[in-house]
């Protein structure tokens, strides 16, 4: 694939396609299965073709991605660029399971060992490793803890006065506590006024 593909990164678009096609599947896709669903779906309004073999690149220059018109352009965008993207905004993750291989899997399998090998086939497990991809459970947000408004806090209501000798403890505290009753005259006062104010609003309305 070309070099500057990689680093231009994963478009919006491929990103959005591998994950509806991840988060429409039943079963977690491999990536081979993503890919084949990928270039099954229109991109731009018609469908992708790959290249043909006439239209492949010339030598010296690097080769064309298979689908060029396509969101999903080559396995290796996929592989290399797309999901790790997604991985690494944390919306998908690889899983590892075992899949059965099924007596035609288990026949062609077969075809590839040697005649040693096959005389012990009996004793070799029918399963194999499948990686696949499957969307991140996203964990809400813990919500922020409330911040206690500690009433007074501006005349030392809360401060540490633990590095004082006891006198002056004793001295801080009455002076907090005489200044704490002041704001709350203060606001009484101030709750008062505008009560006395609205209802002067209010008479001269009805009036």
């Amino acid at each position: 694939m070309n070099l500057h593909l990689f680093q231009q990164g994963a478009t919006k678009e491929a990103r959005r396609l591998v994950l509806n096609i991840i988060g429409s599947q039943k079963q977690a896709p491999t990536v081979h299965e993503i890919f084949k669903l990928a270039v099954q779906q229109e991109s731009g309004g018609s469908p992708s073709k790959p290249e043909s073999s006439s239209q492949a690149a010339a030598p010296g220059h690097p080769p064309q991605p298979r689908y060029p018109d396509h969101a999903i352009r080559s396995m290796s965008y996929l592989k290399g660029v797309v999901l790790p993207s997604l991985v690494q905004t944390k919306d998908i993750e690889k899983i590892h399971t075992l899949q059965e291989l099924t007596p035609e899997e288990q026949a062609q399998r077969l075809q590839t060992l040697s005649r040693s090998a096959r005389k012990q086939a009996a004793s070799l497990s029918t399963a194999v490793d499948v990686w696949r991809w499957q969307l991140r459970a996203h964990k809400p947000t813990p919500p922020k803890p409330k911040v206690e408004i500690v009433y007074g806090k501006d005349v030392g209501v809360g401060v540490d006065w633990s590095h004082l000798n006891k006198r002056r403890q004793r001295s801080r505290a009455l002076s907090v506590t005489r200044d704490v009753r002041w704001l709350r005259k203060l606001d009484r006062a101030r709750e008062e006024g505008l009560k006395a104010e609205t209802a002067e609003g209010e008479t001269k309305a009805d009036v």
